[in-house]
């Protein structure tokens, strides 16, 4: 077995064993997996957590006790390394019966999905850093509590890969990856800068890496998208009208892993990953991103993909994670706070001063 190979699995057993743990076991299956001393960085609104304890204080035993029967289900899992790291990524859902409030959201007692990403660090055959992507404003969305404008994309939940293309903890390929990410490379690098991406838009030019109805899997607040017209009309336009000097950040070759930019690009088979904590920066200047009205402030954002290619060598999938609750807090909002009044009625709206 190739240390790729055990990467996958080391972060799939993660993963089962954390949606199987019985309530107050997550530190002990996270200090099996992991350095006592791993960084975990979060969406927000949990960001950054310094140790394996505080990931089980903070998150993982909440998330237990929020969805008390749940399953993690991997679709995509993707080893490699890169800038001299060994890196794993995986792309799925927790889901279960939301069964009590979690970040302020009130439960449903029903089915509830929640988007989940990672990326992680591999070091001596245990995560020294693990990034971990979700979708909250989904399960917003799920439990009635949806906080934006209508999604100009579908709001239904993403499909996993097809069976038989490459995805699989079981196998890896960084032959095919190397070129899945090349093709992935090229077609990021053409995408310019905010005035050429878009003029991009205006002119429907679009990277001939695309397939003809390539499918563009967004978070809750845009949706998804099939095919090129519907990602320019239904994400591309709208965000670059919202942010018109978007840019990425230049990454500097040998600097720290936690730099701004991409700290991640692995292909594996059919399938690439990229993600940066941030990776793009923009002012908020117009006002058709989410329907929220221009606040003039620079944002960073923090951004996941998975890729998916075809037999044909064109990107038919992309995944795409956005930590939009971190962005809209830079702006000014904050979409969770009333929703703690709800799932908990005696919070008072205010404090008298004495």
């Amino acid at each position: 077995m190739s240390d790729h190979q055990a990467n996958k699995k080391l972060m799939a057993r993660l993963l089962h064993d954390l949606a199987c743990a019985a309530p107050g076991e997550s530190r002990s299956v996270l200090a099996a997996h992991c350095r006592p001393d791993t960084i975990f960085e979060v969406f927000h609104p949990f960001n950054t957590l310094h140790s394996v304890d505080e990931a089980a204080e903070v998150f993982f035993e909440p998330l237990r006790v929020a969805f008390p029967d749940q399953e993690h289900r991997i679709g995509v899992a993707i080893a490699g390394s890169f800038e001299g790291r060994d890196v794993v990524s995986t792309l799925g859902h927790v889901y279960g019966t939301f069964a009590l409030p979690w970040v302020g959201i009130p439960a449903t007692h029903g089915l509830t999905y929640l988007r989940f990403g990672t990326h992680a660090v591999v070091s001596d055959g245990k995560i020294s850093k693990m990034y971990i992507m979700l979708d909250v404003p989904d399960v917003m969305r799920q439990a009635g509590y949806y906080p934006f404008r209508v999604m100009p994309g579908s709001a239904e939940q993403w499909p996993l890969p097809p069976i038989d293309t490459d995805a699989t903890v079981g196998q890896v390929d960084p032959v095919a990856g190397a070129k899945t990410m090349q093709i992935v490379t090229e077609m990021q690098n053409g995408l310019g800068p905010g005035a050429d991406f878009a003029e991009h838009v205006a002119t429907s030019v679009h990277s001939p890496h695309w397939h003809e109805h390539m499918n563009w899997f967004g978070p809750a607040g845009i949706g998804s998208t099939r095919g090129q017209r519907g990602f320019n009309d239904f994400h591309k336009a709208l965000f670059i009208q919202g942010f018109p000097d978007r840019g990425g950040y230049e990454r500097v070759v040998g600097g720290p892993e936690d730099a701004p930019g991409h700290f991640i690009e692995t292909g594996d088979g059919r399938y690439a990953v990229t993600g940066g904590w941030p990776s793009l920066h923009g002012t908020h200047e117009g006002g058709q991103w989410l329907g929220l009205p221009p606040t003039g402030r620079q944002v960073e954002m923090r951004v996941a993909d998975w890729y998916r290619l075809d037999d044909d060598h064109k990107i038919i999938d992309n995944w795409v994670m956005i930590d939009i609750l971190h962005i809209l807090q830079q702006m000014g909002y904050d979409v969770l706070d009333d929703l703690t009044y709800i799932s908990d009625p005696a919070k008072p709206r205010w404090t008298v001063q004495s």
